[in-house]
């Protein structure tokens, strides 16, 4: 039974036999969410099938509520008074500390919702920096639109910040998270004109461990691909890796293509305007816009099959300047964008071959 079957059983339990069968049904589903949450985040690269998981986990959490309400006791911690319930994903995996979600009840305003919920996610980051010298955080709004009969939920990420003990927690809010997703909100019903917001689901909170005194792009790749000698891994003091990257293709350096100091500054050759750093997979399409400029990245597999390349991100039109980059996942999760150049392709697949040598094609559009 998926999430949609259980969201339209939920409103059909009518007996408190039901509704304790209906709640096994829901806690079976959500196991098997949470265990795909452990999976994909044990992977080498991070996709977005985490975050789909976390997004549903969240929802029927939400669901649940409903029928919880009408079998079970008031004051069994479901935030009744102020329409908000916490509910914890996962904690404390590997560089983890926390993730869970504020699930919406009754709120049908995003900034009161975004609003009321800010003492919750304040009470849970407070808390992870009471044991550590520093935390990440991003968060994620989900929410559901109609338009006509169609219903889609859209998902609004905000980007990763730095806190620390000493950081103002409610400005942090205010500025990166209830501004920010009400920005994005706008533009995308200004843009996808015809989609109205009908519902208000939740907002998915992600804490990680963070060391501010590892900033910048320092991360190594790894020593099989670095023996193929077909990527460029520019080191920069900054968090624009993928920049510098991209300079790197533009303004070829023939020694020390590693180092900074061969290359202009990427301010002075690059628009930047509206991109925010470290890049992030759905910043390119506007970089690529800004830029005139065509970017494919690409990952190792992260189905356990190291050495293995494949396609991460294609770009939608090859442009006469086209660049090919390598993501490379930190594996202390302090800055999960790295990119490197892709010199050369072919010699980076070489290895991906049938047993007659034939080489497997990547497609580089």
């Amino acid at each position: 039974m998926d999430q949609r079957e259980l969201t339209e059983l939920a409103g059909r339990v009518e007996t408190l036999c039901a509704y304790f069968e209906w709640e096994l049904k829901c806690d079976e589903y959500l196991r098997t969410l949470r265990e795909e949450c452990r999976r994909v985040e044990s992977a080498r690269t991070v996709t977005g099938r985490r975050f789909a998981a976390i997004a549903k986990i969240a929802r029927l959490e939400g669901v649940r509520n409903r029928p919880r309400r009408r079998f079970e006791y008031v004051g069994a911690g479901l935030g009744e008074q102020s329409g908000l319930s916490w509910t914890e994903v996962e904690t404390a995996f590997g560089n983890r500390v926390l993730t869970g979600a504020v699930v919406n009840d009754s709120h049908v305003e995003p900034r009161r919702f975004l609003e009321d919920a800010r003492d919750v996610v304040i009470e849970r980051v407070r808390g992870s920096l009471a044991t550590l010298n520093g935390v990440k955080v991003n968060t994620a709004f989900n929410a559901e639109f109609v338009a006509g009969e169609k219903t889609v939920m859209k998902t609004i990420a905000t980007r990763n910040h730095g806190l620390l003990p000493t950081s103002d927690l409610r400005e942090w809010y205010d500025k990166y998270v209830i501004e920010i997703i009400l920005a994005s909100l706008d533009e995308f019903q200004e843009r996808d004109s015809g989609w109205s917001l009908s519902k208000v689901l939740n907002l998915t909170v992600n804490v990680n461990r963070y060391n501010p005194m590892r900033a910048g792009c320092v991360i190594d790749i790894p020593r099989a691909i670095q023996v193929k000698r077909a990527v460029v891994n520019v080191r920069a003091k900054d968090n624009a890796c993928f920049a510098w990257a991209v300079v790197a293709v533009l303004y070829p350096s023939a020694t020390h293509a590693d180092r900074t100091v061969h290359y202009p500054d990427y301010t002075t050759v690059l628009d930047v305007s509206g991109i925010e750093f470290p890049m992030t997979l759905d910043q390119i399409g506007r970089f690529e816009r800004n830029n005139g400029i065509s970017i494919n990245v690409f990952a190792e597999d992260d189905d356990n099959r190291r050495g293995v390349i494949v396609p991460l991100r294609l770009t939608d039109h090859k442009r006469d300047r086209h660049v090919n980059l390598l993501y490379v996942p930190d594996s202390h999760a302090e800055q999960p964008e790295h990119f490197t150049w892709i010199r050369d392709l072919s010699r980076l697949v070489s290895a991906q071959c049938s047993r007659k040598q034939h080489r497997k094609y990547i497609c580089d559009r």
